[in-house]
């Protein structure tokens, strides 16, 4: 007595044509399974991950004001010091430090540009 076992078929395997229907529904179902894999991935960093822009970091960028296509000035605060650094490609140069409570109520002036407080700043240090 002999017995004769069916092959498995395996969708798109006996397919000769790599552009037919199952080969191309494999593919498809692949890169979906794929692409769900990385968004997920990406969506649990973003979720999980603390991001670094909070107000409580040691570091924060306060305000900025573009000079030219490459320089800026930029108010940083570091701490408990504020620093206005000039920066350019390849340098930062730290222009000014201020002490503690000399740039006061710049936090109240949140939709203020930061020309605007500069210029404030500098009235202010006129008088004084």
């Amino acid at each position: 007595m002999t017995v004769v076992a069916d092959e498995a078929v395996v969708v798109g395997a006996s397919s000769i044509e790599p552009l037919s229907q199952a080969n191309l529904a494999q593919w498809s179902m692949g890169l979906l399974f794929v692409l769900l894999l990385i968004l997920m991935g990406a969506w649990l960093l973003k979720r999980f991950v603390v991001s670094g822009s909070g107000s409580n970091k040691p570091l924060n960028v306060l305000s900025g004001i573009s000079l030219g296509g490459r320089e800026k000035v930029v108010l940083i605060q570091a701490g408990e010091q504020r620093l206005l650094l000039g920066v350019s490609p390849g340098r930062v140069v730290k222009l000014h430090t201020f002490d503690k409570g000399e740039l006061t109520g710049f936090e109240h002036q949140a939709n203020a540009s930061f020309q605007d407080s500069l210029n404030q700043f500098v009235k202010v240090k006129k008088k004084s």
